[in-house]
């Protein structure tokens, strides 16, 4: 029997996760990275503290989907997020979520978000919903938070629609865990059989897909040839100039790229000498312009001090805009929270990634504009012609979508439909 030949465009969880299934199955698997590293939105800073700080993915929502075997595969150890140990400013104070949430505001903006997926209404944004609603002005920043921030957007850019349908995987979602050590060793277990078939440093130019072999041309002149081609690269990409494709892609693909929402985000990784701040807080829910702050040694054992600052959508490009220093804006922001100039006389170091410059990423993950349809999600993933296949966490099509375990199961997904695409030429 004739080799099957299959280019996988990407390398981060879904690439990785379809190779896997591949190479399995048989097939002769060539991964194209445009980087010159595997993982994708996973990635960990060493050296910054004696523990790795996480520079993108995280968290693993629940310990029901498809990444929990890698976690047993890989040795890891999970640690699970306490929600009695998160904080919030509230009225100009600082104190413990469960305290504030016994207040008449803060307890509205829980009954909303534990009803946002039974939602039924015309499509509107979080943020049109919240004043049709009337919910109190000093319960959003909880809200833009815990919402906006956990979507990698804003509260006026996501989608109400986005959350009907998936009451489960919400409240799944809820149970945050995070790894001991580094994130991206929970993908060694798919790399064991891709890790010698990827090629870094191949930015695909374009995608000829319209012929019986599928041709996939480099930026630097290489070409590939193969039966079939999964491309995992980001909604972003696709949307802001990635490959050419070769016929261009159908009005529902190009449709269904522009109504999924992947804004742009930063992370503020801050050291200082010591600890300002309650020495259980996990969580931090802040008022001021930066919405969330956690303690990522928090389970580790670690000595550093190290806070993490989240800031996406509309937010982020307002401060890349303003050409402020980030780090000290990020400094201001917590002496305003806990007083005086205590973190600005604490300060040791920083670091700063922002993903909205990543070339080959070009922002957080995929989220529900107003206007987002089912369908939508559903016309992304399609297979065109049995040779162009896609993956990737916006194509998610379970209610998994910003998440790795559900990157993880488009790869798996897409690699079955390649198979059987296959077994039916």
């Amino acid at each position: 029997m004739a080799s099957h030949r299959v280019i996988i465009v990407g390398a981060g969880a879904a690439g990785l996760a379809a190779g896997d299934h591949l190479i399995a199955a048989g097939s002769e698997v060539t991964l194209l990275e445009a980087s010159a590293r595997a993982g994708g939105r996973i990635r960990h800073l060493d050296g910054f503290a004696d523990f790795p700080i996480e520079l993108g993915a995280e968290e693993v929502h629940g310990l029901e989907n498809c990444l929990v075997p890698l976690v047993r595969q890989a040795g890891a150890e999970l640690l699970h997020h306490q929600t009695r140990n998160d904080y919030i400013r509230f009225d100009g104070q600082l104190v413990s979520l469960e305290v504030a949430r016994a207040g008449d505001d803060l307890r509205e903006a829980f009954a909303f978000v534990d009803e946002v997926s039974r939602f039924e209404g015309p499509a509107w944004t979080v943020e049109q919903c919240l004043v049709a609603r009337h919910i109190p002005g000093r319960a959003w920043h909880y809200l833009d938070s815990r919402l906006g921030v956990e979507h990698g957007t804003t509260l006026d850019r996501l989608g109400m629609r986005g959350f009907v349908g998936y009451e489960k995987n919400w409240q799944l979602r809820e149970e945050n865990y995070t790894v001991r050590g580094p994130y991206v060793r929970l993908l060694d277990p798919l790399l064991v059989g891709v890790r010698e078939r990827i090629r870094f440093g191949a930015t695909v130019a374009r995608i000829e897909w319209g012929r019986a072999d599928v041709v996939v041309r480099l930026a630097g002149g290489d070409e590939f040839r193969a039966n079939a081609v999964i491309f995992t690269g980001s909604v972003a990409v696709l949307r802001e100039g990635g490959p050419e494709f070769a016929p261009s892609l159908p009005a529902e693909k190009r449709e269904a790229i522009g109504a999924i929402g992947m804004d742009g985000g930063l992370k503020i990784l801050l050291r200082f000498r010591r600890r300002f701040w309650p020495e259980e807080m996990y969580f931090l829910h802040s008022d001021t312009f930066l919405p969330q702050f956690w303690t990522p040694g928090n389970g580790r054992g670690g000595q550093a001090h190290v806070l993490t600052s989240f800031v996406s959508g509309t937010r982020a490009d307002f401060l890349r805009g303003l050409g402020v220093d980030l780090v000290q804006f990020a400094l201001g922001e917590l002496d305003r929270i806990f007083g005086g100039e205590i973190a600005s006389r604490a300060f040791e170091d920083a670091y700063v990634a922002d993903w909205t410059s990543e070339p080959f990423i070009r922002g957080l993950y995929s989220f529900p504009l107003a206007h987002t349809e089912q369908k939508h999600r559903v016309d992304l993933a399609a297979p065109l012609g049995q040779r162009l296949f896609f993956a990737g966490e916006a194509t998610d099509l379970e209610g998994h979508s910003g998440t790795v375990h559900g990157a993880i199961a488009s790869g798996r997904r897409a690699a079955r439909q390649v198979l059987a695409a296959r077994s039916t030429a």
